[in-house]
């Protein structure tokens, strides 16, 4: 594979991995972590000082149990600085982890395109425009989240499911790497569990026109798969069974909840959720009183049983609040990580559009267009993400997921147009 990258697509791949790392240092030039990892090195800190998996409360000003972000960095953390480890170094780390991503991400951007038919100075266009989109190269990808890493696995597994359903077996090595970055990539970003479960469900049931070899290599991968993200995932079951005495793997779902049904939500993210004097707080105060008396679980499961009371209350409103959630999925807004919105960005505006269009030609049969089995695998993490957003908020941190599929099918159609005109 590598051998075939034409010589003067490696120099603006390597041109372009270069700068995205100057970027990231630039802007980031005390190695800072962001501030949900520092909430978990806190944490960590906190463990090895012997004071257990808590951190302190900013309103209520006292050390609390903590189970609200994902627990796999916080082992991650210990572990590091258990060998010595300056934290700086960390940063480092993923930086340089997150270039290497970078580039496993644009080669298989062109891999997937060309699958789908498009040429290859095309297929190279669409890979290369993915490295330069506004959220991959700087609202996201020029910072330290671990959707730098998750979305080119993400990329690359849906690759390499695309490739079985054509008809190769995966090999006992390709079922285990996809196994491996599945698993990874859940522990780092916990929603993705129901992006790789709905993806893999569509990749199964795909399966069941295909020869027995095909299927049992489909159901080998997704058992493993399922082997390993258990096996990973039930140290954090115990640890949070032990602190709230539940099984779960994060107290967040709830508070993101009611963050997404309430009166005073706009459908997206609130920096301000959790400001006292805020009207958001003061509509969850009135209608939990005892919330200042509930640990984290009990506060997410109070707060997840308001939400639903208030959909049930609102159906009305529920509805306009879906519509506007799905009007802000698809605006040209991107995430930035200390203010409520940006302005609109007309690249963004540009790949949304054609996007929309792609969609609205193939669901009219426009010139003979119509949705293919291998569509489905593309379109599932998009599909996936903006239910994620109805039944949450908008959150384009988790919109990330579905961008690849947001520029690729494009020009995916505009190939097939091409090649109906013939």
């Amino acid at each position: 594979m590598l051998r075939s990258v034409p010589r003067f697509v490696w120099l603006i791949i390597l041109v372009l991995a270069v700068l995205k790392l100057v970027l990231q240092l630039s802007l980031n030039p005390g190695l800072e972590w962001n501030y949900d990892e520092r909430r978990n090195g806190r944490i960590a800190d906190n463990y090895l000082a012997g004071r257990g998996y808590v951190s302190l409360d900013p309103v209520r000003q006292q050390l609390r149990p903590d189970s609200f972000h994902a627990s796999f960095p916080v082992f991650v953390y210990i572990g590091w600085q258990q060998a010595g480890l300056p934290k700086h170094y960390f940063t480092l780390l993923v930086y340089g982890l997150s270039v290497a991503a970078y580039i496993l991400g644009i080669l298989y951007l062109h891999r997937t395109l060309l699958f789908f038919g498009v040429s290859p100075p095309w297929a190279w266009a669409g890979a290369l425009a993915w490295a330069v989109y506004p959220s991959a190269v700087y609202y996201i990808g020029a910072y330290m989240w671990y959707e730098n890493l998750a979305l080119p696995l993400l990329i690359w597994v849906v690759y390499k499911l695309l490739r079985q359903q054509s008809g190769r077996p995966q090999q006992r090595g390709e079922t285990l790497l996809v196994a491996a970055a599945v698993t990874v990539s859940c522990l780092l970003r916990g929603y993705l569990l129901a992006v790789y479960g709905v993806l893999f469900a569509a990749w199964l049931a795909l399966t069941l026109r295909q020869s027995k070899p095909l299927q049992l290599s489909a159901w080998r991968t997704a058992l493993l798969t399922l082997a390993l993200l258990v096996a990973a995932h039930a140290p954090i079951l115990l640890k949070n069974h032990r602190m709230f005495g539940a099984w779960t793997l994060s107290n967040q779902a709830g508070f993101e909840l009611l963050q997404g049904h309430n009166s005073v939500t706009q459908g997206r993210f609130m920096f301000d959720w959790d400001e006292p004097a805020g009207a958001f707080d003061q509509f969850v105060r009135a209608h939990i009183p005892r919330l200042d008396s509930l640990d984290q679980y009990q506060e997410s499961r109070a707060r997840a049983a308001l939400a639903q009371q208030w959909v049930r209350a609102h159906p009305t409103a529920e509805a306009r609040l879906w519509l506007r959630k799905t009007l802000l999925f698809f605006s040209p807004e991107n995430f930035i990580a200390d203010a409520p919105r940006t302005g609109y960005n007309p690249v963004t505006a540009s790949v949304h559009g054609a996007f929309l269009l792609a969609v609205l030609l193939t669901l009219v049969q426009y010139r003979g267009l119509y949705f293919r089995r291998a569509d489905v695998l593309l379109l599932t993490p998009l599909l996936v993400v903006w239910l994620l957003s109805l039944v949450f908020f908008v959150g384009f941190r988790w919109r990330y997921f579905a961008e690849p599929a947001l520029l690729l099918y494009p020009l995916i159609v505009w190939q097939r147009l091409r090649d109906s005109s013939k």
